[in-house]
């Protein structure tokens, strides 16, 4: 992994679940919306549940599924999902309406604004004093991703925005990697994206990235990430001390490659 990480000149990040915590800002906005539809639709406050659960959100332990499209999917896939669930073909609301209905929470960053998993603004600061360039990727729209980037304080430092609505393409297509290394005229081999579901994972091998990151602060299980990363970390925070350790297991090699070619020099 040492020469992997020696060769990275780029950092590639997912937001939601990355960046932002997404138990405190995604999760009230599903409910929100899974409620605002049941209600338009004279349904239980039980049927809101229900389409939580439909996508992989368990009531019991308050947690997704590693697999479940609220990790990755678009706001108008998911709103448009439950808009044709077969519940709703009595109600009042056309399709679009419900859709409509559902956009309004999923996307209400005034009412629930991101909130950052820790010190996100120190840590892009450091990153980029060490040489990085700095990227988001996210399958939210462009317009929300820029928002989200000015209230974490880290807008100034990104070389480089994508939303699913940008022109390269949704997860796990690699295509927002792509875009990345046009805009800085890099190689995928330079790069490392860095995400916490498998989707954010898949995009990376797609695209072959010179390093492809995990993390859990998202809430997917070890073992749907494990299969596609090359390291499983428990928050971005931990990216500082996995480079330091690279330098130094690559400084202390070198000091051995240098002991012995100075050895055979003086006949020893």
């Amino acid at each position: 992994m040492e020469k992997q990480i020696s060769s990275l000149r780029a950092l590639l990040f997912d937001k939601d679940g990355t960046l932002v915590d997404l138990r405190a800002t995604w999760v009230p906005r599903y409910h929100a919306a899974a409620r605002a539809l049941a209600r338009s639709a004279a349904l239980s406050e039980s049927f809101a549940f229900e389409l939580l659960r439909r996508l992989g959100w368990d009531p019991a332990t308050g947690r997704l599924d590693g697999t479940s499209p609220l990790l990755w999917a678009t706001s108008r896939a998911i709103a448009e999902h439950w808009a044709a669930q077969p519940e709703f073909r009595a109600s009042e609301r056309g399709r679009e309406e419900l859709v409509a209905l559902a956009l309004s929470r999923l996307e209400d960053d005034e009412r629930f604004p991101p909130r950052p998993l820790g010190d996100v603004q120190t840590l892009f600061a450091r990153l980029e004093a060490r040489g990085f360039r700095l990227g988001l990727a996210s399958m939210d729209r462009e317009a929300s991703v820029r928002r989200a980037a000015e209230r974490l304080g880290i807008a100034g430092r990104l070389a480089f925005v994508a939303g699913c609505d940008s022109g390269f393409g949704t997860k796990p297509a690699p295509g927002m990697v792509f875009g990345f290394c046009a805009a800085l005229g890099l190689s995928p081999r330079e790069v490392a994206v860095i995400g916490d579901s498998p989707a954010d994972l898949a995009m990376g091998r797609a695209a072959g990235c010179g390093l492809v990151l995990a993390v859990r602060s998202g809430g997917a299980a070890v073992e749907d990430l494990a299969p596609l990363a090359d390291r499983v970390l428990e928050t971005v925070h931990e990216l500082e001390a996995l480079f330091e350790r690279s330098s130094a297991r690559a400084g202390a090699s070198c000091s051995r490659r240098r002991g012995k070619s100075s050895a055979k020099l003086h006949g020893r």
